[in-house]
């Protein structure tokens, strides 16, 4: 099933739900005309399912991020490393966002109330923390998260990554290098 929801994810992140065949799916992955169909009723189900499979792992790790230190800068740090890693292997995750940012509609509402809220919901407090303590400067967490969002957004777009970072940008072991700098540069900018 991940190799299923996972062609779904590639297909709506790079065409568009608009853009996307129930049909053409099916023949892409060489299953029945019907599968999908079956398995998930309709067009949008297949959407559904495919971003809780591909958010529901990013929700789940940045979670661990958030929980996995006591020091509010570390759980900041971890949050933002944790992003970063996660959009450069998982590309597709944040497409999909900018293929739904785009007009409004009901999976971008589902988008934002499933994952992006809560998410912001649960660095809210890390922040707040950070701010009192005067580790941070006072910035809206909705900030914070669209500058750790467009960050690794950004490096997960393949040909710009490669023209502007060079031919191995993408290489795994590019990648932490990446997520370093990045974090370095948030939490030096929010630094008091």
């Amino acid at each position: 099933m991940d190799q299923v929801l996972s062609a779904a994810l590639h297909a709506f992140a790079t065409h568009g739900y608009q853009g996307v065949s129930v049909r053409t799916l099916n023949r892409e992955l060489g299953v029945s005309h019907n599968l999908l169909h079956q398995r998930f009723g309709s067009k949008l189900g297949i959407w559904y399912a495919a971003v809780e499979w591909g958010f529901g792992r990013l929700t789940e790790e940045l979670g661990q991020a958030l929980s996995g230190a006591i020091d509010p800068r570390e759980q900041l740090r971890l949050f933002i490393r944790t992003f970063v890693e996660f959009s450069a292997r998982h590309p597709d995750v944040q497409r999909l966002v900018i293929q739904e940012g785009g007009n409004p509609s009901e999976r971008l509402t589902h988008l934002l109330d499933r994952y992006v809220r809560p998410t912001v919901a649960a660095l809210t407090p890390t922040l707040g923390r950070l701010a009192r303590s005067g580790g941070v400067r006072p910035v809206p967490p909705e900030v914070v998260y669209n500058l750790i969002t467009s960050a690794g957004t950004n490096y997960s777009s393949d040909a710009l990554t490669r023209e502007l970072f060079g031919a191995g940008a993408l290489a795994p072991e590019s990648i932490p290098r990446y997520a370093e700098a990045v974090v370095t540069v948030i939490l030096d900018g929010l630094t008091t």
